[in-house]
């Protein structure tokens, strides 16, 4: 829900703007997120998906819509001078970062899903996904066959 409130925030604080006193503090839209985890709740993003995250996307290796969902604020906090060389799996609507076979269970540290569900084929296999819609998920795990 937090990433649907973005648009209303935005007008929010266009509005809230042209009407405030100029010598005040700016209002942004971050000031009107009502849906958004607070800092200290949720689980920290590794500095290895981090610097993952940001090798790709400066290789212009990600889709848009991955970018899109990102917690690019989180990923940048997290992110570190460690060398990085990315794994990436990607199908239709589905990235995982650094992802690891164990099982019968592809395990990441940070995967995007973009409004799919059921089996998808990756390049390193096929996923089986529960319905999440478009989400980013934090060591997460899913079958493999």
């Amino acid at each position: 829900m937090h990433l649907a409130e973005l648009g209303i925030a935005t007008l929010t604080s266009c509005f809230v703007n042209s009407n405030r006193d100029p010598k005040s503090e700016a209002a942004k839209p971050s000031d009107f997120f009502y849906f958004t985890p607070t800092e200290d709740e949720g689980e920290r993003i590794s500095s290895a998906a981090a610097n993952a995250f940001f090798a790709l996307a400066d290789a212009g290796k990600l889709p848009g819509w991955v970018v899109a969902i990102a917690p690019v604020d989180k990923l940048a906090k997290s992110r570190n001078s460690d060398p990085c060389n990315p794994l990436l799996w990607g199908g239709e609507g589905l990235v995982l970062l650094m992802p690891v076979v164990d099982n019968g269970l592809v395990r990441f540290p940070l995967g995007f899903v973009d409004g799919v569900s059921g089996e998808v084929a990756t390049d390193g296999g096929v996923v089986k996904l529960p319905e999440l819609g478009q989400a980013w998920v934090l060591d997460g795990e899913f079958a493999i066959s």
